[in-house]
């Protein structure tokens, strides 16, 4: 491990005992003190995630779940299985969390989007120390468990793969992406990546990277931008940095879900479970704009091309 790498593991781990002694993904403070000096809109940058806004936080459909021990999968440290009660055929999401993290950290992203009507896997990996690319690996490995060996193997669809994460889950699902095009949509959250890829232009899937501008663990000017940046090739791309830190994706706040579920929806044609106001693709374009509460940045590639209409 690199000096940088353990640096940043003892960080991050401080700052996850942190959020979770203020409750996590309930919206109470946390992170790194006070969060940064301020961004493009003024006034200081909040730590921890944004506001928890339950309202915005799930869909219409009755949600199952599946424990998943190390033992019973292959190529990655077990997790949860969420997905529809009701039959049908829906698209596939595994979601990995960030370095030092369990899959804690992403587990609302489950329930969230199985009951908006995707089949969703929120993993842990082989060892809370991981890189991005051994996340990257581990990531199309627990697809691949869910299409062809989970209890909703019967209503996943295979063809329709997306991937998520958070910090160096989030460099792992961008490094997921590069590795199988078969994968039609990534969201890289306050995304960390130091690996072997160097040219990211090969990523086809469409791709939302949201960073917290007042990241200290993985600063957006290092990560997130870059990132993006690089996704030249990708069938469509969002960049959106939230007034925050390192967490500030770790709740259901409501322009969270929008976009993360909007994206989903839109780019892995998951036709919206309930319509009306469960569907979230409207939320895309036009992007959001800063203001003084959530946004300090937007970039789009709006209008889509027609994606995920079909």
């Amino acid at each position: 491990m690199t000096r940088r790498r353990a640096a940043l593991g003892a960080a991050a781990a401080a700052l996850v005992l942190t959020v979770g002694g203020c409750g996590g993904t309930d919206g109470g403070s946390g992170g790194d003190g006070d969060g940064g000096t301020g961004g493009a809109a003024g006034g200081p940058l909040p730590t921890g995630p944004l506001e928890r806004d339950e309202s915005a936080e799930n869909g219409p459909l009755e949600v199952r779940t599946e424990e998943l021990g190390a033992e019973d999968v292959h190529g990655f440290g077990g997790g949860t299985l969420h997905y529809p009660a009701r039959g049908g055929s829906y698209a596939v999401v595994a979601a990995a969390p960030g370095l030092g993290a369990d899959e804690s950290m992403v587990a609302w992203y489950g329930e969230v989007l199985a009951s908006h009507g995707f089949v969703t896997l929120t993993m842990n990996t082989d060892t809370v120390n991981d890189s991005p690319d051994q996340r990257g690996a581990q990531i199309l490995d627990a697809l691949d468990h869910i299409v062809e060996d989970s209890a909703a193997a019967d209503r996943a669809d295979g063809r329709r793969l997306g991937v998520l994460g958070h910090s160096m889950g989030g460099g792992g699902a961008l490094a997921a992406a590069h590795e199988r095009s078969a994968v039609r949509a990534a969201v890289a959250l306050t995304p960390y990546y130091e690996g072997e890829i160097e040219d990211w232009s090969r990523v086809e899937a469409a791709a939302l990277v949201i960073g917290g501008e007042g990241d200290e663990i993985a600063p957006v000017s290092d990560h997130a931008e870059p990132l993006h940046d690089g996704l030249d090739g990708a069938r469509e791309r969002a960049y959106l940095a939230l007034r925050g830190d390192h967490f500030v994706t770790n709740t259901p706040s409501r322009i969270v879900t929008e976009q993360v579920v909007g994206w989903l929806q839109r780019f892995l044609s998951q036709p919206p479970a309930g319509g009306g106001e469960s569907d979230h693709r409207g939320a895309l374009c036009p992007a959001p704009e800063p203001d003084d509460a959530e946004v300090v940045e937007s970039r789009d590639s709006c209008p889509h091309r027609g994606a995920g209409d079909d």
